[in-house]
């Protein structure tokens, strides 16, 4: 479960509304200076982020957060909540749940497993969506949920695996896992990763935030199909650190 300390009833609002992503990320940054998470030059970094790579997960839920270089802006790991009944520009997407995230160290690795987890459960996001009662969006954050990853077993006939040591240095945090959502997306081959006794679609991001894999854990990439060394290779660049945007 996220704890309070990190997720604080009066860090949630419902009913909020934006024109723009940078509107919304000006909104939720302003939670988190509220609750003395951030300062403010830790919101412009947000908005920096989106510039670098969109923080969309899908099923509507954005999860915005600062740069590498903003981390002395950040005072205490938080997270803040702004639902957007009418949904906001992302990209090409719309979002309607939008987590604005700060942390210090490696504590974002645990956050982020834990909301993907929950986040990865489409009905549960309409509900998040369309609720008017901010308290059932702080309950849902909050309480024990899903796990999005499944436990391992045999590896499937004709399966291809290698184990690699993860260098990038933000770990399978949310930019290398959708720079790794996109890149598989180049292959026929069914592609997965697995970490921690769990196993993820390397297509799914809120199963590969869920792995919880930090920079220095040791995962293995899995694919099957006709191009499945060449889809290992490739998500290897980005584990090792050498690829991505």
């Amino acid at each position: 479960m996220i704890p309070t300390e990190v997720l604080a009833a009066s860090a949630v609002v419902c009913g909020a509304r934006a024109a723009t992503r940078d509107e919304a990320i000006a909104q939720v940054g302003a939670l988190l200076v509220a609750q003395g998470v951030v300062t403010d030059e830790y919101v412009t970094a947000m908005r920096a982020r989106e510039e670098i790579v969109s923080t969309f997960l899908g099923n509507g839920i954005a999860l915005p957060h600062g740069t590498s270089e903003s981390k002395d802006a950040v005072r205490r790991t938080g997270i803040a909540v702004a639902q957007f009944p009418d949904g906001v520009p992302w990209g090409e997407e719309r979002a309607y749940v939008v987590i604005g995230l700060a942390a210090t160290s490696d504590e974002h690795i645990a956050v982020l497993s834990r909301l993907a987890t929950i986040l990865g459960d489409e009905e549960m996001c309409d509900r998040l969506r369309r609720t008017t009662d901010a308290g059932e969006i702080h309950r849902t954050l909050s309480a024990p949920g899903d796990e999005e990853t499944e436990a391992l077993d045999e590896a499937p006939a004709g399966e291809i695996a290698v184990d690699m040591r993860v260098a990038n240095p933000s770990g399978l945090h949310a930019r290398p896992a959708a720079q790794i959502v996109k890149r598989v997306r180049d292959f026929q081959s069914e592609v997965t990763i697995e970490a921690r006794g769990k196993r993820s679609s390397a297509g799914s991001i809120t199963g590969l935030l869920g792995l919880g894999v930090s920079t220095g854990d040791t995962v293995r990439v899995a694919a099957r199909g006709d191009d499945a060394t060449d889809a290992i290779d490739a998500v290897a660049e980005i584990v090792g650190g050498t690829g991505g945007e």
